[in-house]
């Protein structure tokens, strides 16, 4: 058992999944057991719900379940059989899509992404680690995937005191497999590749990018990575797509999905940094997609990451045509919707330009959030017009 500090409750009452360390009354941090399961209750005694804890890390518990029930097979059968009934009406013709989003699904630590026959589930903490055997018996009855890949090699379990490691649980030959999205096709690489293979959290945001291109347009993809971007574009009517990204592997990548899909030609790859390009480029384009990795990795750094977004996003539009399309996006956790849209307004007004908003977006509805925690709501997306 678990007993909070005074007062220390009314988070959890109001949704709230995790507790800090310094919430804890007793029995002390240092003796919770890694991963284990415990009753957690107020100050008074009374039952608040069902968490795993790790003494090691800042967030010491996460509740499981408000009610007392006992965290087995079916408790995981049914966390995982309820997110994915969730996404059906949304998912269903989309072979790759998010199965599982952590806390948002009720199950903190937790991601299950679904690439057609393909399974990657990804734990952050100890408690999902000892549920491990259980969650690969659950997706094993509800999916009979040809293979489960574990990709448990996010940072954050650095934050947990966990190894960092990667294993083909199920099946085989994982490291390039293709799928579908939509008319489009694309390789993704489940055991070496950024995330868990592809960056299923943009696929709403690129459909509903090419209800905005222009046919002819000329498209600059920057920090383009598998190429998705600019082959979405290519396929709304888009007529060129200059695509830069410093990793080879990346570029390597986006090259076979344009050569899958046939649209090789009307690419240009351009392996070099993303800022010296803008630096010395002098072109100018129709539509501008802008998607970077998280320049704000920790608190520490959110002054210094939020004046990267400023930088860059002043670069990249003094590169956009008059009238042009910008699409910029922030990925970065601890940089909220309002001081990114602060940034992007700072780097128009010192590049002289003017933005009309057309769109406001974030992840797609496969990786929900919960409105109790506003920590699950990470990707901002926005849509708007050079005036």
């Amino acid at each position: 058992m678990i007993r909070l500090k005074k007062q220390a409750d009314r988070k959890v009452r109001r949704g709230g999944l995790w507790i800090f360390s310094n919430e804890i009354e007793d029995p002390p941090v240092k003796d919770l057991i890694p991963g284990a399961i415990y009753d957690l209750m107020d100050f008074s005694g009374q039952f608040l719900g069902v968490v795993y804890v790790n003494p090691k890390s800042l967030i010491t518990a996460r509740v499981l379940s408000r009610r007392k029930i006992e965290i087995d097979s079916n408790f995981i059968r049914m966390r995982l059989e309820n997110a994915f009934q969730s996404r059906q009406a949304f998912c269903r013709d989309r072979e790759a899509h998010r199965i599982f989003f952590g806390e948002a699904d009720l199950l903190p630590g937790l991601v299950v992404d679904r690439y057609g026959p393909h399974i990657v589930v990804q734990s952050s903490t100890a408690g999902v680690d000892l549920l491990l055997d259980k969650i690969v018996d659950a997706i094993d009855d509800l999916f009979s995937p040809q293979s489960i890949v574990f990709r448990n090699d996010s940072s954050i379990r650095n934050l947990e005191g966990v190894p960092i490691y990667k294993e083909i649980k199920r099946g085989s030959n994982v490291d390039r497999i293709e799928f579908r999205s939509e008319k489009l096709s694309f390789v993704a690489d489940l055991i070496n590749g950024q995330k868990t293979g592809f960056f299923l959290d943009q696929e709403f945001n690129r459909t509903i990018l090419k209800r905005h291109i222009s046919s002819n347009a000329s498209v600059l993809d920057l920090y383009c990575y598998s190429g998705a971007w600019g082959m979405n574009a290519i396929e709304a009517g888009a007529d060129t797509v200059t695509a830069v990204d410093s990793s080879s592997a990346a570029l390597e990548l986006a090259f076979d999905n344009a050569s899958l899909n046939h649209c090789e030609s009307k690419i240009n790859f351009v392996r070099e940094d993303v800022g010296q390009f803008l630096g010395h480029c002098s072109d100018q384009w129709d539509v501008i997609v802008l998607d970077p990795p998280a320049f704000i990795k920790s608190r520490s750094k959110v002054r210094e990451g939020r004046q990267g977004y400023i930088d860059v996003n002043r670069k990249a539009l003094g590169r956009l045509k008059p009238g042009g399309l910008f699409v910029t996006c922030s990925c970065s956790g601890h940089m909220g919707l309002p001081d990114f849209l602060e940034a992007i307004n700072i780097a128009a007004y010192r590049n002289g330009r003017d933005l009309r908003i057309l769109e406001v977006l974030g992840q797609g509805p496969d990786h929900p959030t919960l409105m109790t925690m506003p920590e699950t709501r990470y990707l901002k997306v926005i849509i708007a017009q050079a005036i």
